[in-house]
């Protein structure tokens, strides 16, 4: 029997000009043999607690265990933790599952998503973020998304709202968003899916105007327009709005996205396999909503490794949607820290059929990009009272002036 037997970790960053990211990789070694999985538990900051997490899991529930288990060992970490469905936990687990998957695969010598059951498709669509400035004029990210279609991609997201919104836009804000996304549409034309990011931020009142706004650009859903505290406000937007309504990346384990699929609350569910609990439960949510005919389309800030276990998932469910894809927009390192991602091709991405994951660690890349002291998102996420448009036009024409 292959027997868990130690655990270490790797830590490492690149960024793109909407974000700096940090990323925690566990990995798990069998005893008496040198094969190890590979996982992703990458809280996007304040990593030290989650590698506390993780030893503490590691040492009380997998150490000694069979890495075929997984399921049991699974349960018995989820349902002996009192920190339960936070993200912590969740992130811990889903680290060390994911790196269970990947061990499992290289132990009986098969690709992740042959153990999940099988190719339902050939390639998996992804599509485009990180690629746009935030807050910019219209202008400007129309120039952008022409750029990222003519690197193949047939979808791209992006947050027209600013970053210092909270409930609701200025009438100016407004209509400045409006421009963004119709001089993206007019950029892009009618054949590229547009996706629009909400970031949490609005009450339904003010989700539902900004809603029947988007409605004419056509975009393939409108993610996140409403917190996911209440899921009372998605069932209240829905009511009042036909628009396809996407979230989940706040969301971890199954019980939240299962009263989600219960109430029709929303059409496309975006769990995030490193924070939601990994390639065992993702693949419960994608099950549970399949009953609902309800899409996923996997949240992605991951690392290559997270990117990818997402990626084997996509290619088993029949319920899948799109994927997010930011790996192009990073600094050129996020390709250099493993062999054997894909990259993306025309809108789409392939997987190999080497066992696990399919990857292989870079050693000294990894060690040239040790995690940045202090990282940020300025895509759109800041949930303040003020609008920052005149912020930013101020600093700009400051700018120019010199």
């Amino acid at each position: 029997m292959n027997e868990i037997y130690r655990l270490e970790f790797r830590q490492f960053s690149a960024e793109h000009h909407n974000a700096s990211r940090n990323w925690l990789i566990p990995i798990i070694y069998c005893k008496n043999s040198e094969l190890f999985g590979i996982g992703d538990a990458s809280y996007l900051g304040d990593d030290d607690r989650i590698i506390d997490e993780i030893k503490y899991l590691f040492e009380k529930y997998y150490k000694g265990k069979d890495p075929l288990d997984n399921e049991s060992i699974w349960l018995n970490a989820y349902n002996n933790s009192m920190q339960r469905g936070g993200r912590i936990s969740t992130t811990a687990i889903s680290g060390l599952d994911i790196a269970l998957w990947d061990l499992k695969g290289k132990i009986l010598n098969q690709p992740i998503y042959k153990l999940l059951g099988g190719s339902l498709r050939e390639k998996i669509m992804v599509y485009a973020n990180g690629w746009y400035t935030n807050p910019g004029t219209p202008k400007l990210n129309a120039e952008e998304a022409e750029k990222v279609i003519g690197m193949g991609y047939k979808a791209i997201k992006f947050d027209p709202f600013g970053q210092k919104n909270f409930y609701k836009l200025s009438k100016e804000e407004f209509f400045l968003s409006e421009n963004r996304i119709k001089e993206v549409r007019k950029a892009v034309g009618q054949n590229i899916e547009i996706l629009i990011e909400g970031h949490a931020k609005f009450n339904v009142m003010n989700a539902v105007k900004i809603a029947e706004m988007i409605k004419k650009y056509d975009p393939l859903f409108f993610e996140e327009p409403v917190s996911e505290e209440n899921i009372s406000e998605l069932v209240n937007l829905k009511k009042y709005t036909n628009i396809s309504i996407a979230t989940g990346e706040r969301l971890y384990t199954k019980f939240p996205f299962g009263e989600i699929i219960d109430k029709n609350a929303a059409d496309v569910l975006q769990p995030d396999i490193a924070n939601a609990g990994g390639l065992t439960e993702l693949k419960k949510i994608s099950n549970m909503a399949e009953a609902k005919h309800i899409t996923i389309a996997p949240h992605n800030t991951c690392s290559p490794v997270g990117a990818i276990a997402e990626m084997h998932l996509c290619k088993n469910i029949p319920n899948f949607e799109i994927m997010e894809y930011h790996a192009e927009f990073y600094s050129p390192q996020y390709f250099k820290f493993f062999e054997g991602f894909p990259r993306q091709k025309d809108g789409y991405v392939t997987l190999s059929d080497k066992p696990g994951l399919g990857l292989e660690i870079n050693e000294k890349e990894i060690q040239k990009h040790p995690p940045f002291v202090n990282t940020n998102a300025r895509g759109g996420a800041n949930k303040t009272i003020w609008g920052d448009y005149y912020d930013w036009k101020y600093n700009n024409e400051k700018k120019q002036r010199g």
